[in-house]
């Protein structure tokens, strides 16, 4: 087999050429157009085990209104799902000065005006009171939750009304899916609960697709469900982090009706492991830093072989990302030292240098991006300058290669 393959990399794109044996992972499930508009009309007018927002706002007449919303690491068409929640909002009575959207930042660093200018548009961003949440700043205490994870919440959430979120479902690796309740927790919490969720990592239960007998899922409908998270519009992505669908509704009843969905179009049966994968982060924000990136390199470990070879493709512009996880690479000789040292510790950045440990102590890790070749072999991975070259050196026809161009979303699901 012989073929071309584009691949996103940062706002670009890279074309690959193929001579051998290789198989393209990604869904095709939705290929028709969608009438959005009709969509958008439908899902707020019927939403999923709920009352419409007029009708909440009608019965309830709440006077504070809090909508969580992403960060810049996780695009969102806002056009779909938060404009009609705002302009519903508005048509039931809620003045915008009563609205504010708080960006759900973790502890990423805060967005810039001119970030969520851009973002989310700037009739919104002009017109609705925002705010980044900090994670050390401005925190209610809502007590304990399983596996000893202490809740704290930004304050604006604990004055809400009414609170709602915005995101989009794909596959996580820590939360199974993403969406839902994780715009609450970890999206708005402290820094004490939010290194004490991600270690929850390192339990078998907590990975990706994978829902039942997940901690870190588990501990995050605890978190929804105690701060009173109300109502969602969620989209659905697929394999290509392509929109495919809309849901909207109950916090929890919608969301679970999206995951269903997600799982159809994003989750990837293979009949074999390959010996090399060649995954893509999906282009930026995706590969906006290695810490974003290692999302790619987790799903990429699902389906080649103990001591195969993988390629990620990021940009990684913004470098490895994170601070804690940038020391914890740092300090760790072998990858194999580091899974051993970190296993027990809870400080955020280390669940990230955790993850990209386990993969490397079972294969060899290739990077192409703009990182320095002394960064990246801090990071465990090889750094390639051409990926033409890497091809000849490593790839022949005796060889299974399997491409993943989404690698964030696309999940193999191996059948032995």
């Amino acid at each position: 087999m012989q073929g071309k393959i584009n691949l996103e990399y940062g706002e670009s794109h890279l074309e690959l050429e193929l001579s051998a044996n290789y198989q393209v992972l990604q869904s095709n499930i939705n290929n028709k157009k969608i009438d959005w508009d009709n969509k958008i009309k439908q899902s707020f007018s019927q939403p999923i085990n709920s009352a419409t927002l007029s009708k909440i706002v009608a019965d309830e007449k709440p006077e504070k209104v809090v909508i969580l919303v992403n960060d810049i690491t996780r695009p969102v068409k806002y056009d779909i799902v938060l404009k009609p929640m705002l302009d519903e909002l508005l048509q039931a009575g809620i003045q915008s000065k009563n609205i504010t959207l708080l960006i759900a930042t973790g502890m990423h660093r805060p967005m810039t005006t001119q970030e969520v200018e851009s973002t989310l548009g700037k009739e919104i961003s002009d017109n609705f009171n925002w705010q980044n949440h900090l994670c050390e700043e401005n925190l209610v205490y809502y007590g304990e939750l399983s596996e000893g994870v202490p809740l704290y919440v930004n304050s604006l959430v604990k004055e809400a009304d009414l609170l709602c979120a915005v995101g989009v479902i794909a596959p996580h690796y820590m939360a199974g899916y993403s969406g839902g309740r994780k715009s609450l927790l970890p999206g708005v919490c402290g820094r004490e609960t939010i290194e004490a969720h991600h270690s929850l990592m390192r339990i078998a239960g907590s990975k990706t697709a994978h829902l039942k007998g997940n901690p870190f899922h588990q501990v995050t409908l605890e978190g929804a469900e105690k701060t009173n998270l109300r109502f969602i519009s969620n989209l659905v992505v697929d394999s290509k982090n392509k929109a495919i669908n809309l849901v909207v509704g109950h916090w929890l009843k919608a969301w679970e009706h999206g995951v269903t969905i997600c799982q159809r179009s994003s989750v990837i049966e293979i009949k074999q492991l390959a010996d090399i994968v060649i995954v893509s982060a999906g282009g930026f924000p995706k590969d906006i830093n290695m810490y974003q990136s290692q999302k790619a390199l987790e799903n990429a470990s699902y389906c080649v072989k103990d001591g195969g070879l993988i390629l990620l493709l990021a940009e990684c512009r913004e470098g490895l990302g994170e601070e804690v996880f940038e020391r914890w690479v740092d300090e760790g000789p072998t990858p194999a030292y580091l899974e051993d040292m970190i296993r027990d510790v809870s400080e955020l950045g280390v669940h990230k240098a955790y993850a990209v440990a386990r993969v490397a102590v079972k294969n060899s890790l290739y990077l192409y991006s703009k990182l320095d070749d002394e960064t990246a072999k801090k990071a465990f991975m090889i750094p390639v300058n051409s990926i033409d070259e890497f091809i000849n050196k490593y790839i022949d026809k005796d060889k299974l290669v399997y491409v993943m161009p989404h690698g964030a979303n696309t999940v193999p699901k191996y059948k032995a």
